[in-house]
C-alpha cells in the first residue's frame, strides 16, 4: 500500500459531525443515541459536566473540549521511528467544532486538512502557459481525490457499523484486520492514482514563486518527518505524518503511582443547577451529544440509567487519584509559520479565508482547517458518589446489584455493583451509590485545542 491513509496533499473533507441520528454512530449496537424525547436531558448532563470540569479542574473554556465516547489511554511504548495506530489516530484526528465533541478514529486527519490548504494556495506565476497547466493539473487531481474520498467514506461507515462506535480497534488497526483489509486494498489503489496526479501538480508548482509554498510542500512530503506503524498487522503499511506527545502512558502511570505525577482533582454537579454558558467556550456553543450520559453495564450490554437522567434530586461527585494535561504536537512536516503567512490568502478561485459569496472557507468553523489538537486531558482511578431520591435509589438498586460497570459521561467505572471484590456500595440510608474504578489504565477526558487562524 502506498501512502494511502494520510500523507496526501489533497483531501477536502467536510467537518465530521456526529450528534445527529443520521450518522452511523447513531445506529450502532453499542452506543444507542438519545431519542428526541430524552436528548434535552442528556445534553443537560453533558453541559453540567463540562462546567464542572472547568470549575473543578481549572481547565480553560477557550481551549478545552470534553470528549466522548469513553477512551482508555493505554498506548504502548514504541520504538524510535514508530507509533501505534491508536496514538496516531487520536493525535491526528481533527477535533469536532463543538465544546463537547465526538472522537471517531476514522475522522478527518489534521495533516490531510493541512495538505488541502497547501493545494488551494494560489501559485504566483506570470507565465500563462504554466498557469493553465497548473489549473488542469488541479482539476485532474480533484477527480482522483473525490474517488479516494468516496472510498474512504465508505470504509469509515463500514468501520463504525462493525465496531459500534467504540473506536476499538482504532481505524488504522482495523484496516489491517481481516474485516478491513479489502478496504485497505481499495484505498491503496485509489491513493496511487492520487499520488501520481499530486506529483504532476507539485512539479508544476515548483516552477512558481509563491513565498514559502514550495518549502511547505517539500517539508510535508519529507519522509524523515513521518513515522511507521508499530502494530504487527500494519507492518506493510506506509509511514504516516508524525505527532509527538509529552509523555507516554506507561511513564505517566509510573509517576502517578510513585506520587510524582499528575494532580488529584474533584468535580461535581447536580441536576437542578443552572446550565453552563457554552457561549464562553472557544466554539461558542456545543452540538447535541450522541451518547447517553448515564449508563450501566448489565449482562455485557450498556443501558441508559433513566432514573438518574430525570431525577431532580441527583447530586454527583467524581474524584480522580490523578489527572493531567499531556501535550500533543505536529511534527516538522507541519509549517505553522506558513499557515499564518497565508491567513488571508492568496487562494485559488472558489476559495477565500472565511468563505462567503459562494466561496469555500479555508479557515473557521466551516473551513478546510480550523481546529488543532495541542493536548489531551487524562485521568486515573476515578471514584464516584451519586446521591439520588429515595424512589430513584429503589428503582435502580436491582440493576446496581448485578452491574459490571457504570458510565458517567466519558468516565467508565469497571467493577461490579455492591460486590465485595470491587468495594462499591449502595447506602439506602442516604440514597447514595458510590465506588472506585478497578481499572489500572488511564482514560482520556478531553482535548485541549488551538484555533487555526481564527477570524
Amino acid at each position: 500500500m502506498s501512502n494511502a491513509i494520510d500523507s496526501i496533499l489533497h483531501l477536502e473533507w467536510d467537518a465530521l459531525d456526529i450528534p445527529n441520528t443520521d450518522h452511523p454512530l447513531a445506529t450502532s449496537r453499542r452506543y444507542a443515541v438519545p431519542t428526541p424525547q430524552n436528548a434535552e436531558e442528556n445534553d443537560k448532563a453533558w453541559n453540567h459536566l463540562y462546567g464542572a470540569m472547568i470549575a473543578g479542574l481549572g481547565l480553560k473554556p477557550d481551549s478545552f473540549q470534553l470528549n466522548y465516547p469513553f477512551l482508555t489511554w493505554d498506548w504502548p511504548i514504541t520504538n524510535v521511528g514508530y507509533t501505534s495506530a491508536a496514538q496516531y489516530d487520536f493525535c491526528a484526528t481533527a477535533p469536532q467544532f463543538s465544546a463537547t465533541g465526538a472522537y471517531v478514529s476514522s475522522g478527518v486527519k489534521f495533516n490531510d486538512a493541512y495538505g488541502q490548504v497547501l493545494n488551494v494556495v494560489a501559485a504566483d506565476t506570470s507565465d500563462p502557459v504554466l498557469e493553465q497547466k497548473i489549473s488542469q493539473a488541479r482539476n485532474v487531481l480533484n477527480i482522483a481525490t473525490n474517488d479516494y474520498k468516496i472510498t474512504y467514506d465508505q470504509a469509515s461507515r463500514a468501520y463504525i457499523q462493525e465496531t459500534g462506535g467504540t473506536n476499538d480497534p482504532p481505524f488504522l488497526k482495523w484496516l489491517g484486520s481481516y474485516s478491513g483489509k479489502s478496504w485497505a486494498v481499495q484505498l491503496d489503489a485509489a491513493d496511487k492514482t492520487v499520488q501520481a496526479k499530486q506529483r504532476v501538480l507539485n512539479q508544476l508548482l515548483s516552477e512558481t514563486s509563491t513565498p514559502g509554498l514550495n518549502d511547505a510542500i517539500a517539508r510535508y512530503g519529507t519522509k524523515d518527518y513521518y513515522t511507521l506503524l508499530q502494530d504487527p498487522t500494519l507492518s506493510t503499511f506506509p509511514a504516516v505524518p508524525a505527532y509527538s506527545i509529552g509523555m507516554d502512558a506507561t511513564t505517566w502511570l509510573q509517576k502517578v503511582q510513585a506520587g510524582t505525577g499528575g494532580s488529584s482533582g474533584e468535580i461535581g454537579f447536580s441536576n437542578n443547577q443552572a446550565q453552563y454558558d457554552y457561549s464562553k467556550t472557544w466554539a461558542k456553543g456545543s452540538a447535541s451529544v450522541g451518547n447517553f450520559f448515564w449508563s450501566v453495564n448489565v449482562g455485557g450490554s450498556w443501558e441508559r440509567i433513566d432514573e438518574f437522567a430525570t431525577d431532580n434530586s441527583l447530586e454527583v461527585t467524581v474524584k480522580f487519584e490523578a489527572w493531567d494535561t499531556i501535550s500533543i504536537g505536529a511534527g516538522l512536516w507541519y509549517n505553522g509559520a506558513f499557515v499564518k503567512s497565508v491567513s488571508e490568502g492568496p487562494f485559488i478561485r472558489g476559495y477565500s479565508a472565511y468563505g462567503g459569496g459562494g466561496e469555500k472557507a479555508v479557515w473557521g468553523p466551516n473551513g478546510i482547517m480550523c481546529v488543532q489538537k495541542v493536548g489531551m486531558v487524562v485521568g486515573y482511578k476515578p471514584s464516584f458518589s451519586v446521591k439520588v431520591s429515595s424512589s430513584a435509589f429503589t428503582s435502580f438498586s436491582k440493576k446496581w446489584e448485578v452491574s459490571s460497570g457504570v458510565r458517567i459521561g466519558p468516565f467508565e467505572f469497571t467493577g461490579g455493583g455492591g460486590s465485595a471484590s470491587s468495594g462499591w456500595t449502595a447506602d439506602s440510608a442516604t440514597s447514595t451509590f458510590s465506588g472506585t474504578s478497578t481499572a489500572e489504565t488511564a482514560l482520556v477526558l478531553g482535548t485541549t485545542i488551538a484555533l487555526v487562524n481564527p477570524e
